[in-house]
């Protein structure tokens, strides 16, 4: 089989890249040909691809931009001849309505925020343009593969007919190269290490976290680090609420930022991890739609607590791979944290049994499968 994706690029440093390069190599590894369409060059060699793209975002409610490269991406499906167009980010199917597909099936991965783009502009012209298009693009795909139910849900609220499209492979972990801990070999840390990896935006819910922390602190115990790894810039008006929220909060020696670090330190944090906290925030239009830093959590061996509302409550098997709580309840959140830093609630195999469960080359088979099972429009 010949698959054509569409994605922002393979660098995996963030989570449409690190959902794309997992999807790619490995359905590659299954013995199909694979060619991705991506916005800039990246670091891999592994996968072949044609920087050909602008930016994703570049894209919503701009039929003309997408009008515009759709002929040279024509003349790249007439020369590769696949089988499957599948768009691994969302904003690049609006190019979809432009380009010929006679016999090719179509196909996109739904994530959370984009998967219904009209949602994500304030100008009603270009929510109204949008719309359009979104409406389009669904009637004319195959298949939709969402990273999780609530995804699905959240879809389904704005477009209930194409229900029958629409079908759940969540996310997988590359154990390759998220390798499973030897528990004999986890260290026992004095002071516990609690863990955050991802952008450092208001939708990670760091100042929730951080509230959390403070009632965790002054109720049960101040023996923890939480080691916050992403980029940051000191001038970011977030950054400097969450800094001053550590202040308020008496967490200046307690919560430490390690900007961006190298994946073999990143691996080095996640194996010395005793708990992976992240509180992602639902606003009716941004949320999370998985949340796959869970799984390499778990990977390790490390128990997890997200929030409700949010893809996190399908990442986390609530009561056996951590616990997921109401982010605006700190009491409830710090709770969590004591069951796992303290009451040790959590079976550290059972994180790696979920993980396992996980694996991308599973994920990968129901793809092709799908691929092969979806009717033609």
């Amino acid at each position: 089989m010949k698959i054509l994706f569409l994605t922002n690029h393979l660098d995996g440093d963030d989570g449409w890249s690190r959902y794309s390069v997992d999807i790619a190599q490995e359905i590659q590894s299954q013995g199909n040909e694979v060619l991705c369409l991506t916005s800039k060059r990246s670091n891999q060699n592994q996968i072949r691809e044609i920087v050909v793209l602008r930016e994703p975002l570049k894209y919503l409610a701009n039929p003309i931009a997408s009008f515009l490269v759709s002929s040279e991406i024509t003349k790249i499906i007439q020369k590769f001849s696949p089988n499957v167009i599948h768009f691994l980010v969302e904003p690049y199917s609006t190019i979809l309505p432009f380009l010929r597909t006679v016999s090719i099936k179509i196909f996109i991965t739904i994530h959370g925020t984009y998967s219904y783009m009209p949602n994500t502009l304030d100008n009603n012209f270009k929510k109204i343009i949008s719309g359009y298009f979104t409406k389009k693009i669904y009637k004319k795909i195959n298949g939709i593969i969402s990273v999780s139910e609530y995804t699905k849900n959240y879809l389904l609220n704005y477009l209930p007919e194409i229900e029958f499209k629409l079908k759940v492979i969540t996310n997988g972990i590359d154990l390759i190269k998220h390798k499973i801990i030897d528990l004999h070999n986890k260290p026992q840390n004095k002071i516990k290490q609690m863990l955050f990896v991802g952008a450092i935006k208001q939708r990670k819910g760091i100042i929730e976290a951080i509230k959390a922390l403070e009632y965790y602190k002054n109720n049960f115990s101040n023996n923890f680090i939480y080691n916050i790894i992403g980029d940051y810039n000191e001038n970011d008006s977030y950054y400097k609420k969450i800094t001053q929220k550590i202040r308020e909060c008496g967490l200046e020696n307690e919560v430490i930022f390690r900007g961006k670090v190298s994946e073999k330190e990143l691996e080095n944090y996640y194996k010395s991890a005793d708990l992976f906290l992240m509180l992602p925030i639902n606003n009716g239009k941004a949320f999370e739609g998985f949340g796959l830093v869970y799984l390499e959590a778990n990977a390790k061996g490390v128990p997890c607590v997200g929030s409700k509302n949010c893809g996190a409550e399908e990442a986390i098997s609530n009561n056996k791979t951590g616990y997921t709580a109401d982010l605006k309840n700190c009491e409830e959140v710090a709770k969590k944290i004591d069951f796992i830093l303290n009451k040790n609630y959590i079976n550290k195999e059972d994180c790696i049994k979920w993980a396992m469960e996980h694996d991308i080359n599973i994920k990968a088979r129901e793809i092709i499968d799908y691929y092969d099972q979806s009717q033609d429009v």
